[in-house]
């Protein structure tokens, strides 16, 4: 009996060392950790379909406890690069109506980066783009993107909805990117859109193809990081897909 109770008691001591080690292991997001360095793909400040306004919102927060400051970076469709300055003191949180408006008096598109002089320095950021009554999430990217192939499942382009889809490119030199769009089942090619991008600029396009339920494959010949988004024709809410890369 004795002998049967300390086997037992192994296996609930390795059991239970699992989930821990799976924790550690787990590769983390941008949501899981302040950062001294995060990529919005994309914020915005202009008129969409129909007139109607997509301006980003955005929260900073400085969880630590002592004061510095964040370098806001915007990067446009043509790689210019704008930059704010902003001051956060320890603990405190700031947050805009309409980021691009607010701090870079720009009107239209574009990529943001959020940086800290000091890796000790960080920060927390949140963005959403709104539109009327709705409101899109958009993720603050920790990891840097790739040359690799990437994908943005689940567009549709009909009589209720459309999609656009966007690349941020990371690089200093310009970027090709093909993308292709796909069917659900992956067997048929409804459209090809390709973008020329310059280093460090940002570009969105809009599919044209009818396409239920299907994907965007992305391949760009320099790093980047590109998106998806659905929206609802009637009501402008629009669903945000980041392209998930996929290298065999």
């Amino acid at each position: 009996m004795k002998r049967i109770v300390s086997l037992t008691a192994l296996v609930l001591i390795v059991l239970a060392a699992m989930p821990a080690f799976a924790q550690t292991a787990r590769r983390a997001t941008s949501e899981d950790f302040a950062s001294d360095f995060t990529t919005v793909p994309v914020m915005a400040n202009n008129a969409g379909v129909g007139g109607a306004p997509f301006i980003s919102y955005v929260a900073l927060m400085n969880p630590t406890s002592k004061a510095f400051a964040v370098t806001a970076t915007l990067y446009d469709t043509n790689g210019t690069a704008k930059t704010a300055t902003i001051n956060l003191a320890a603990g405190e949180l700031r947050t805009w109506s309409n980021f691009l408006a607010d701090n870079f008096s720009f009107t239209g598109g574009g990529t943001v980066t959020f940086s800290s002089s000091d890796p000790s320095n960080r920060f927390i950021v949140s963005s959403e783009i709104t539109s009327s009554r709705y409101a899109t999430p958009i993720p603050a990217l920790e990891f840097a993107g790739s040359n690799s192939r990437s994908f943005a499942p689940g567009v549709w382009v009909d009589s209720t909805s459309r999609t656009n889809f966007g690349c941020f490119n990371q690089s200093s030199a310009s970027n090709h990117i093909v993308a292709t769009v796909k069917d659900r089942t992956g067997a048929t090619t409804i459209g090809t859109v390709t973008m020329d991008l310059p280093a460090k600029a940002w570009g969105q396009r809009t599919i044209t193809s009818v396409v239920s339920g299907g994907y965007v494959q992305f391949d760009p010949s320099e790093n980047a990081v590109c998106y998806a988004v659905v929206v609802d024709n009637a009501t402008n809410d629009g669903r945000f897909i980041s392209a998930t890369e996929y290298k065999p």
